[in-house]
């Protein structure tokens, strides 16, 4: 006779998420971390070095050459660059402890090694998605306000997005359909 528990008869073995997916989901959380210190304590080094950036590329941030209304474009340009910074603090964070929790139950409840590979791509990418933000601030000084925020929604942000909207529909699926799994 064994000797196991109450909760070891009536629950499933849980298995764990992937090494390299819990690394992805610290690293995320760390990154957000980071970039939080680093806006809270280097925010007026950041603010001259965005402006500065800005005037050294004025063709595509549209500079004329006229002080205040060159000044309002720098303006909105560096807050473009700080709001970048601040979602991606925010969203790393999140991110990073949605893929922890969402991985480990694709771990415990997908059976089939095809649908828990599937998830977890997709989930990891997804966490991936506060990169976007990151991609954002500097395609704004790059290429301007604009045309920087489109690039990073097009090509970066709407991906990754996509990427965690399908895991976690995916998830709630499998996790809805406990027969099938």
């Amino acid at each position: 006779m064994t000797n196991r528990s109450a909760f070891d008869r009536v629950s499933p073995v849980v298995g764990r998420p992937p090494l390299v997916v819990v690394f992805v989901a610290v690293l995320v959380i760390a990154l957000g971390e980071l970039g939080g210190a680093v806006l809270s304590q280097l925010r007026p080094a950041t603010a001259r070095w965005a402006a500065a950036r800005v005037a050294a590329n004025p063709g595509p941030h549209g500079l004329t050459g006229s002080a205040e209304y060159d000044e309002t474009i720098r303006d909105q340009a560096v807050f473009a660059t700080e709001a970048g910074l601040s979602f991606f603090h925010t969203h790393a964070e999140g991110t990073g402890l949605v893929l922890f929790f969402s991985s480990t139950l694709v771990a415990s409840m997908a059976r089939r090694r095809v649908v828990r590979g599937a998830l977890y791509t997709l989930l990891t990418l997804g966490a991936l998605f506060p990169l976007g933000y990151l991609v954002y601030s500097f395609a704004v000084l790059r290429f301007g306000r604009e045309t920087g925020v489109e690039f990073a929604e097009t090509w970066v942000l709407t991906p990754l997005g996509s990427a965690a909207i399908l895991g976690l529909l995916g998830l709630a699926v499998s996790l809805a359909r406990p027969g099938r799994r």
